[in-house]
This record gives C-alpha cells, structure tokens and sequence, in this order.
C-alpha cells in the first residue's frame, strides 16, 4: 500500500509536466519553422569560387547564404559575388564567369532565361544558341561569346566570337565578332561599333616571372582606356580562377597557389564596352 502511495506522489509530478513540455515544443516549432524546401529546377552547378559567392535563400530571398565548388544552381536562384570574386556556372546550353560586384539571377517562369542584375559575366556557347539574357530593358540571344556589362541605367555588350542579336522595344542591332553596343535605358541600342584595341606590352610576358608563394607581383600593361578587366587563367584551359578590376597599370596582386598561370587584362572604354583580352603573359609561383 505505502508502495503504491509512493509510485503515486512520484508520476504526479511526471503526468503534469508532460502537458507543459508539449506545449512548449509546439511553441518552439511556431518560432522556428522548417526552412521551406527550394522548389525550382537543378539546371547547373558551381565548378568554380573565389572568395566569397552568396546565394539569396528562396522563397523571399531575404537571407545570403554562401556557396562553392559543386552547388547546384536552380531555377528561382540568384548568386552574387563579392569586390573581389569570382564565380563560374556550367549550365546545358552555356558557361558563365561572373566577375566581381556582379548579381545574376535565373528567374523561377516558364520560359527559361537568365539576368545580369548588375556588373560583369562572360558569357559561352560556341556553336549553339543560348537561352535568353535580360539585361535591364535589352534582350540578347545568339551563339558564340560576349562579354556583357550592367551599371546604372545602362548596358554594355563586346562580342568576342559568333554572333548576337540585341533587342529592346523600340529597336534591334546585330553583332558580331570584335563588335559592340551600348544600351541606355530609356532608348534602343546603338549601332554597332568596333571593340577598343586590346592592351600590349604585358609584363611578364611570354617569359614568366617567378614569384614566391605569400608575396605579390606586380602587373603592368600599355592602358588602352580609362579603366581595365583582369584574369587570371590556369596554364591549360579558360577556366577564370581569379579576376579584378581596375584603373591604369600597375596592380599588385597576391596569387594563392603553386604553379604556373596565364594572365590577361581587357580595356574599358568610356561607354563601358570591353575590348578583347590581350596577349597573355605568364607567372609561375613557387615555394616560399
């Protein structure tokens, strides 16, 4: 009996706080939903970071979420690379490189079709149509490669091989290799136009500088226009695995790994249309 009495006065104490701890659970899970599952379509992936590459996290895309080498990218994504990054997306039809301070978007429509929001991506698909970019109130399609520009109220487009068409409401242009356009908003594009001459006398050129691991080199370069695209490229292949932007040469940077590289500068001029990549020159970094 007295057994019975203790097993009593000791469960009571259990049987009135389960009620209270579900309570508080299902309070908890109110706070704090399950995030909600992404909902678009895998159409490619990351196959190359540099700093930092952020992805807004849909549905509302109020949170930046960082992102790397083999992340997929969906349908309804945006990504946006920081000053100094540099990001490179495989998709079916296409490559694209996004330089620094640049924002691009698939939109989440039936119609598939990508975005330049704002600043630089090069875009490739030798040999085929790519799908459609909207760059403020400009349209591209076509096949080859081009470099393509977003700021402020306007859009700047170079094309490096193949050809492209460039549309808005009021007016098209056709462009083809080592040409160029510029598109105010507000107003069709302007008639095609030679690129601006490439930069020259790259230092170190074709004889490659050696450079310790941890110290900068020193690039220089005959400018060709107010400002300058950087890149650094493997020994073999088109993968960018570091770009910049800047003014007149020189510039200092700092290359974080082993091995031997190719660089390249493009020029800018005033309307912001690129010219094609100069020669290369190379830099080989060994160990401290």
């Amino acid at each position: 009996m007295a057994d019975r009495r203790r097993r009593r006065v000791s469960e009571t104490p259990l049987r009135r706080t389960l009620p209270g701890l579900a309570l508080a659970v299902a309070a908890a899970t109110a706070a704090f939903p399950a995030p909600k599952r992404h909902s678009g379509i895998v159409i490619g992936e990351l196959t190359w970071t540099d700093r930092e590459v952020l992805r807004a996290e849909p549905p509302d895309k109020s949170v930046w979420r960082k992102v790397g080498v083999g992340d997929k990218l969906r349908t309804g994504d945006t990504l946006r690379t920081g000053e100094e990054a540099v990001a490179r997306v495989e998709l079916p039809w296409m490559e694209v490189t996004l330089g620094p301070s640049t924002m691009f978007t698939i939109p989440a429509a039936a119609v598939l079709s990508t975005v330049l929001e704002q600043g630089r991506a090069e875009f490739a698909g030798t040999g085929r149509s790519m799908v459609k970019l909207q760059v403020g109130e400009g349209e591209l399609r076509g096949g080859g490669r081009l470099v393509v520009r977003r700021s402020v109220g306007q859009t700047s487009v170079s094309v490096l091989s193949g050809s492209f068409r460039v549309r808005t409401a009021t007016r098209s242009v056709e462009l083809k290799a080592s040409q160029g356009t510029l598109v105010m908003d507000g107003r069709g594009p302007l008639p095609a136009s030679p690129l601006p001459d490439a930069p020259d006398g790259l230092k170190p050129g074709a004889d490659p500088a050696y450079v310790r691991l941890g110290r900068p080199v020193e690039l220089r370069w005959t400018a060709k226009g107010p400002a300058h695209h950087l890149e650094l490229l493997p020994l073999r292949g088109d993968a960018v695995l570091l770009a910049r932007e800047t003014g007149a040469p020189p510039l200092r940077i700092e290359i974080p790994w082993l091995g031997t590289f190719r660089w390249r500068v493009s020029a800018r001029d005033a309307r912001g249309i690129e010219s094609p990549p100069s020669a290369e020159g190379l830099i080989c970094l060994v160990e401290r």
